[in-house]
């Protein structure tokens, strides 16, 4: 079995935008009750448990929360669930010796909108879902995982509600689309400026969707900022100030999914670096770039989709040289600063392109790793591979 999971987009009408609303109004309301009968219970000496404040709030629902009943029952007691999950990470970092914030109430204007249902309470037929106490919704799409809905989170993001739902998956009866059915090996050396690219030299450009609307968002926050609060038009400005962020979500997300589903459908054996993105974001001059082309998104989604295509990833180790040595003679340069793209080697006197020669370099490790596992006979369970630091192809076998 594998859990799956998947983000539909909804298209309600005015009275299912209502009700929505009203669901998640009763989520945030549920939650900050708990929040205040926690503390309360915690001063009076008990010891809280969002089990006892749900059943306080469900006892409730016959005198003063009454309206409560107009909404489908999950939707507070997910809340109240989200609580207990809270606190017991908070504990649980505080035993570790952090200083995680305790947690907080939640405000209308400064919280995310949401609610969650149980998985058995819905019902999907094409592209609609039926929902408690509401009825057929209609969504942008089916979907795409044959199984049982474990759980459904409905979010408001930008003005449009979605669902995001976990499916349990009987992968004997489901075949991934993206199934690979050839043993070819390739390297992706992972960019700013190209956000992959391959041995053959082709390259997939990096999106830079943030980049390109930088001057925009620059004008919409500014606009925001001198809005009245409170007022209509700063709401519109943050309407579209969202749909904005949405859009570059979008493009970036479209990317990177269109990249790694051909990369596991084209090929078996995948070799990648093990970037450190967190380090390279901490660098002033090219934080915004790092963390625009997604690299650790692409690292992420190669990993999960190589699994289900039945391909490895091979993870070389951080510090393998693959830019600086030479993918023919295997001669290591001693230094070849970030605004060197192209080098020749002091050994055989290739001239290389820093990002092609580290896809070659990947490609060859990946190679050997799948000589290797194929001689000691791996099973395909095994699909994350990391390497060593200093392991070289031939040398040293891979367990």
């Amino acid at each position: 079995m594998t859990i799956l999971g998947q983000r539909i987009r909804l298209d309600p009408n005015d009275v299912q935008t209502s009700f929505f609303e009203r669901c998640a109004g009763t989520a945030r309301f549920a939650w900050n009750l708990g929040l205040a009968r926690w503390r309360g219970m915690h001063e009076a000496g008990e010891k809280p448990n969002w089990w006892k404040i749900s059943a306080e709030v469900n006892a409730r629902k016959k005198t003063d929360l009454s309206w409560m009943q107009e909404i489908p029952w999950a939707a507070p007691s997910k809340a109240l669930a989200d609580l207990g999950n809270a606190f017991s990470h908070f504990f649980r970092r505080v035993k570790a010796g952090e200083k995680p914030g305790y947690p907080r109430f939640k405000k209308k204007d400064r919280c995310q909108e949401g609610f969650a249902i149980e998985g058995r309470a819905l019902a999907f037929d094409g592209r609609k879902v039926k929902i408690p106490k509401l009825g057929w919704v209609r969504t942008r799409q089916d979907v795409r995982f044959p199984g049982k809905v474990l759980s459904a989170r409905f979010t408001k993001r930008a003005g449009h509600w979605y669902v995001s739902i976990q499916v349990e998956v009987d992968e004997s009866h489901w075949s991934y689309p993206h199934r690979c059915e050839t043993q070819a090996v390739v390297g992706i050396d992972l960019g700013l400026r190209d956000l992959a690219v391959l041995p053959d030299g082709s390259r997939v450009e990096a999106p830079r969707s943030l980049r390109r609307r930088e001057l925009k968002l620059r004008r919409l926050n500014k606009e925001l900022a001198r809005r009245t609060k409170g007022g209509r038009n700063r709401q519109k400005t943050k309407a579209v100030l969202g749909r904005l962020h949405e859009r570059i979500a979008n493009i970036r997300h479209a990317v990177t999914h269109e990249l790694t589903a051909d990369v596991v459908r084209r090929f078996r054996w995948i070799g990648v670096e093990d970037l450190n993105v967190a380090g390279m974001a901490r660098n002033g001059h090219l934080a915004k770039s790092v963390m625009d082309a997604a690299m650790s998104e692409v690292l992420r989604q190669l990993a999960y989709k190589a699994s289900l295509a039945g391909g490895t990833v091979v993870v070389a180790d951080r510090w393998f040289p693959s830019s600086k040595a030479c993918h023919g003679c295997g001669v290591i340069r001693t230094a070849l600063p970030l605004g060197v793209r192209r080098w020749t080697c002091e050994g055989c006197g290739r001239e290389h392109d820093r990002d092609v020669n580290a896809a070659k370099n990947l490609e060859n490790l990946a190679a050997a790793y799948a000589v290797t596992a194929q001689r000691l006979g791996s099973s395909g369970d095994l699909r994350v591979a990391k390497l060593p630091s200093g392991w070289e192809p031939g040398i040293q076998a891979v367990n």
